[in-house]
């Protein structure tokens, strides 16, 4: 007959057992963790397979990047209990994250997506770090066409597209209030461009996503992001997706 430290003791053998082999079998560098029941993420569970299937397609690789879509998640949670804004996205592409905006967002609000929709402006790629061949054909692949599809299956409620070089397509909206903002640009100058048009905008409680926080390839995203905020005294929190996330919410009392 086993006692209850001899049951307890193979339970935790089993456990570590389980544990060393998922993360054997998963890829360098993935994080695991599971969703304790009751978390209200799990009924995200769907959507984060769905989104890593659609990226590995799009990429031609196996990509895993759920928390992604965790984030994204916590954060239109959040700003959907506030009473006015509208979202908006820069830097779209081919409209996987915007999909995940748009299907989330408040009922009544729009989602302004902004992008050339034919890749970087060679304006924006003066940084003598970034390889000009490879930048000039990157995110090409796309039109308005294969974005509006993939966002709302063709639909254009509650959906507004800005094409062209950003900030001048902002121009028309002075006057609108946001309440969450993807900045998906990777370059200093755009994004930069980004924080100053929408950070004075937000409403209280808003909050602003900067994405390649973490990017190698992109380390001037994470420059801009930092330089914009710590002129205001302020600092953006980095959440952990594949290429990282900076967030900030907008509180009463924060500059402009």
């Amino acid at each position: 007959m086993f006692g209850r430290s001899t049951l307890g003791a193979a339970r935790r053998r089993l456990g570590r057992v389980r544990s060393d082999v998922i993360s054997a079998a998963s890829p360098r560098g993935a994080v695991d963790t599971d969703l304790a029941r009751g978390h209200p993420l799990r009924a995200s569970l769907g959507a984060l397979k769905a989104y890593n299937a659609a990226r590995s397609t799009e990429a031609g690789k196996a990509i895993r990047d759920g928390n992604r879509v965790l984030n994204f998640h916590t954060a239109l949670d959040l700003v959907a209990k506030l009473p006015a804004g509208d979202y908006a996205e820069l830097g779209t592409y081919r409209g996987l994250t915007a999909a995940i905006l748009w299907r989330r967002r408040a009922p009544g609000t729009t989602l302004y997506c902004f992008d050339t929709f034919a890749g970087f402006d060679t304006r924006d790629l003066a940084d003598d770090r970034l390889s000009q061949a490879m930048e000039k054909q990157a995110f090409r692949d796309t039109s308005l066409d294969i974005v509006r599809e993939q966002i709302s299956g063709g639909s254009d409620e509650g959906l507004a597209f800005r094409v062209g070089f950003f900030p001048e397509t902002f121009s028309g909206l002075e006057n609108k209030r946001f309440r969450l903002v993807h900045i998906d640009m990777d370059l200093a100058d755009p994004i930069t461009a980004a924080l100053e048009t929408f950070w004075p905008r937000m409403v209280e409680g808003g909050v602003i996503l900067v994405h390649d926080y973490r990017s190698e390839r992109y380390p001037m995203a994470a420059e801009a992001v930092d330089a914009f905020f710590a002129a205001r005294g302020l600092f953006a929190w980095p959440l952990n997706d594949r290429l990282g996330t900076a967030m900030i919410m907008r509180q009463r009392g924060m500059p402009d």
